[in-house]
């Protein structure tokens, strides 16, 4: 009997218990809607302004470990373009993008029809290895090389030969001649920012 009474009890405890949560339903869900809008607008320690920068980060984190290998092609393309070229002692090449390679052989060409001479080899002064380059410069990442210009003739010679590699790379590189007339007068070649994956890392 007493089993019967605590189960009549239980019974009644939890259907009021329903009918409260039934009655309340209405309240809740207002609540959940508004606290929802205030989480969407930004409320709420940034809401989806600090969602959105998870997924940044997250994003930004696969694409850092984003390593690209030269096919076979690329490779011996590569290796032919460096050995149309001197190097300065200490120039590294680690990281260098197969686009730079095409930039190398128009240099070349240029050079070659600046100084009318089809076996010049252009001097490259720097790649990935000068650590006085700006803080987000292309030569970290391999989307840059500078070649000597300084012995490249005349002044105006020389503001031809920057222009001419300008023309002839192209919109997608920006061509610089910088430090003119001082001791380490060289053209800076590069991808336009923006044009490349800066976190893809070539091999």
């Amino acid at each position: 009997m007493g089993c019967l009474v605590i189960a009549a009890i239980v019974i009644v405890l939890a259907t009021i218990a329903i009918q409260i949560l039934i009655a309340l339903l209405p309240v809740l869900l207002v609540i959940g809607g508004m606290c929802l809008v205030f989480f969407i607008v930004g409320g709420a320690s940034g809401g989806v302004k600090e969602f959105k920068k998870e997924i940044a980060y997250t994003q930004n984190t696969v694409r850092e470990h984003m390593v690209q290998f030269r096919d076979d092609v690329q490779r011996d393309y590569h290796e032919e373009m460096l050995s149309m070229t001197l190097q300065k002692s200490g120039v590294n090449f680690n990281k260098l993008r197969p686009e730079m390679d095409s930039a190398i052989s128009v240099v070349v060409s240029v050079y070659h029809t600046a100084m009318n001479d089809d076996k010049y080899k252009p001097l490259i002064t720097s790649a990935n290895d000068y650590e006085g380059h700006s803080e987000r410069s292309a030569h970290y990442v391999g989307a840059a090389l500078d070649f000597r210009i300084k012995d490249m003739g005349s002044l105006e010679t020389r503001k031809q030969i920057a222009q001419m590699v300008r023309d002839n790379l192209g919109n997608r590189y920006t061509v610089l001649h910088e430090d003119i007339g001082q001791e380490n007068e060289h053209l800076h070649v590069q991808l336009r920012n923006g044009t490349y994956n800066r976190n893809a890392v070539w091999k």
